[in-house]
């Protein structure tokens, strides 16, 4: 009986809670430990808690988490993960890995009504996890109007306003910057404005994994790619002082040009489990907003867009819960600012 009592307790005390951050009672969340994490769904206006499973969770909390953190930036462990990728990577393209498809969709509970194609067409799980939604799955808001900022997919978003709000808050690497997410020569025009925002969207295994150009019509201005590591995009990860995930791992980094926006660099950010980053869009091509620009294969993937200094004014609910250390749960196509200048 005293079990029985000790979870009704702790769900209580769990109900309070989520009411407290959604009433914006707790001005912080500290996010590191923890193995159920709370995002805010901007479509219902309520907390949902995104668990990590346990298998998951073990590995997370060893590499990342415990004292051991330490050693992860070790060269066995780095070799590790990246052999971890390439062999996942080879499964998920292999038929065999067709069978699983039906169970991931129902683990994870996947609304196969906005999805393009019938399973039946997915040859390997890598098919599927990169399928593509009809369009009136996710409707592009303001589609005609270049003085909308969207989002860019379906991700747990967080913002922030200055460089220095993000590290203060969510990503703790020593080594991040603009140069080093980057690239030096992709930094420097942002690095002669001080004061960019930075927004970073987390995309889960079980997210439609294509990203999306958030604003438009623009041009692509060059792209890069840098290798790198395969750690997790997790938050786990990324609020570990000791782990620099957003500088070290493989990434693409794109500069655009926008004439409301002005320069908006957007970086693909691969991670544990996903073997590529494929760009759908090549250098000094033409773009609008919401067009398919990329996509991730398998595994949880992170997209970061940073933009010029006042150049967006960010939607207040989102720059709200980004100041508490919250995620947002927001789809591809979404509002998140606007232009202040007259579009």
């Amino acid at each position: 009986m005293g079990c029985r009592g000790s979870k009704k307790q702790s769900g209580k005390i769990e109900e309070e809670k989520t009411e407290k951050i959604e009433a914006g009672a707790l001005p912080k969340v500290e996010p590191r430990f923890r193995h159920t994490r709370h995002v805010i769904d901007r479509q219902t206006g309520k907390t949902f808690k995104e668990v990590i499973p346990g298998p998951v969770w073990s590995t997370l909390k060893g590499l990342y988490v415990t004292s051991a953190c330490g050693v992860v930036p070790a060269h066995h462990l780095r070799c590790c993960l990246r052999r971890l990728t390439e062999h996942a990577g080879r499964k998920m393209r292999s038929r065999s890995s067709q069978k699983d498809i039906r169970k991931f969709c129902d683990v994870y509970n996947i609304d196969l009504d906005e999805v393009l194609l019938p399973l039946s067409e997915f040859a390997t799980m890598n098919d599927f996890f990169t399928r593509e939604l009809k369009p009136s799955a996710r409707p592009i808001h303001s589609s005609e109007e270049p003085g909308v900022f969207t989002s860019c997919a379906d991700c747990r978003l967080i913002i922030f306003q200055t460089l220095e709000e993000a590290t203060s808050i969510w990503i703790k690497g020593l080594k991040f910057s603009l140069t080093e997410l980057l690239g030096e020569a992709v930094a420097k025009p942002f690095l002669e404005k001080p004061g960019c925002s930075v927004a970073v969207c987390r995309l889960a295994p079980q997210d439609y994994h294509r990203f999306h150009f958030p604003c438009g019509p623009g041009k692509v201005l060059d792209q890069s790619y840098l290798a790198g590591e395969y750690y997790s995009v997790n938050p786990v990860a990324i609020n570990n002082p000791k782990v620099d995930v957003l500088t070290e791992n493989c990434r693409s980094v794109t500069r655009l040009q926008h004439p409301n926006f002005g320069q908006v660099a957007f970086v693909a950010v691969g991670a544990t489990l996903v073997g590529s980053v494929q760009l759908l869009k090549e250098a000094d091509s033409m773009f609008d907003k919401g067009e398919c620009y990329g996509y991730f294969q398998y595994g949880g993937s992170t997209c970061v867009i940073i933009t010029e200094p006042g150049a967006v004014s960010w939607d207040a609910d989102l720059l709200d819960a980004s100041a508490r250390g919250l995620e947002t749960y927001v789809r591809m196509g979404e509002q998140v600012g606007v232009s202040p200048a007259p579009a």
